[in-house]
C-alpha cells in the first residue's frame, strides 16, 4: 500500500494540529540543498487539511527565502474564517526568525449542484512508450522519488528532448511509493517550470516566486499527465501554468506560477 504524502514528507506535530515541523533533509530538497517549492506547498496543504478536517479546494504558496540543509521548518496554521462548509486560512513557515513560505488556501466540501469540465486532455503516448527523463542531480533530493517521462517537447532544465514552437510540453509523472493525493499533486505540479527552456529553445533555470494549485476531481491514478504551458517571458520573469490529468482523463488540478528566469 502506498504512503500518503504527509508520511513521505515526514511532517511532525505533537498534539496541536495547527503546529507542525518539517526537517529540511534531502527528501524535500530540490537538489541544491534548499527546500523544493512544491514540497513546501504540499506541507502547507497537509497542515490546512488536518487543521480544518476538510479537503483543500485551492492553495497558493509565496516563497520568501531559501533554506539550508538540515534546518527545521516550523509551520503554524491560522484560520481567520471558519465556516460550516468552507474554511479559509494560512500556514506560515519559519526557520528561526526567517519567514520562508506563506501558504494561503481554502478547504471545504459542499453538495454539488453543477458539474462539468471544459478542458480536454491532450493526446499523448502512453507513459510506458515515452523515454524516461534522466536525473542529473549529484546530491540526494526529492527528484529521486519522482519518475518523469517525456511525451512531448523538451525538459527545459536539462535540454532533454526537442523544443516545441507553441510553448507547451507534456510530461508523465508519478511518485511510485506515494499516493497521488492533493499534496503529492502540488509536488508534481512544480515541474511546470521545465517548460520555460522548452519554449525558449535552450536550457533555462527558474526560481519560483509563487505557486498556486486548484483542485478538480481527485481519483487514484498511477500516472499524472502534466500539460505544461508557457504563457509569457520578459523583464527577467515568466508566467506559466499546468493542467494535471489522470491516466483515465480526469482533470485532477490546475496550477500556475510566476518565476524569475535566467540562463545557467
Amino acid at each position: 500500500m502506498k504512503q500518503t504524502c504527509a508520511a513521505f514528507l515526514a511532517l511532525d506535530h505533537a498534539t496541536d494540529t495547527r503546529r507542525w515541523s518539517l526537517r529540511l533533509g534531502p527528501q524535500v530538497s530540490g537538489g541544491r540543498g534548499s527546500l523544493f517549492g512544491g514540497a513546501g506547498l504540499a506541507a502547507g496543504i497537509v497542515a490546512l487539511e488536518h487543521a480544518t478536517g476538510k479537503p483543500v479546494v485551492w492553495a497558493t504558496g509565496q516563497y520568501l527565502s531559501i533554506t539550508r540543509p538540515d534546518e527545521t521548518l516550523d509551520l503554524e496554521v491560522v484560520l481567520p474564517a471558519v465556516g460550516r462548509n468552507v474554511t479559509q486560512g494560512r500556514v506560515v513557515g519559519h526557520v528561526g526568525e526567517r519567514e520562508i513560505i506563506t501558504v494561503f488556501g481554502a478547504a471545504g466540501e459542499r453538495q454539488s449542484t453543477a458539474e462539468g469540465c471544459w478542458e480536454q486532455m491532450p493526446d499523448a503516448p502512453e507513459p510506458e512508450a515515452c523515454p524516461e527523463i534522466p536525473q542529473r542531480h549529484e546530491a540526494e533530493s526529492i527528484h529521486a522519488h519522482i519518475e518523469l517521462r517525456l511525451a512531448r517537447g523538451a525538459f527545459g532544465f536539462s535540454g532533454f528532448g526537442r523544443p516545441t514552437d507553441d510553448g507547451r510540453s507534456l510530461l508523465w509523472a508519478r511518485m511510485p511509493a506515494v499516493a497521488h493525493d492533493a499534496a503529492a499533486l502540488a509536488i508534481i505540479a512544480d515541474y511546470m517550470p521545465s517548460v520555460v527552456g522548452n519554449a525558449l529553445g535552450r536550457i533555462m533555470h527558474c526560481t519560483s516566486l509563487d505557486n498556486t494549485i486548484r483542485f478538480g476531481r481527485l481519483e487514484p491514478t498511477e500516472w499524472v499527465l502534466c500539460d505544461n504551458r508557457m504563457e509569457y517571458a520578459g523583464n527577467g520573469f515568466g508566467h506559466g501554468s499546468v493542467h494535471l490529468w489522470s491516466r483515465a482523463g480526469t482533470l485532477l488540478a490546475t496550477a500556475s506560477q510566476s518565476m524569475i528566469i535566467r540562463a545557467p
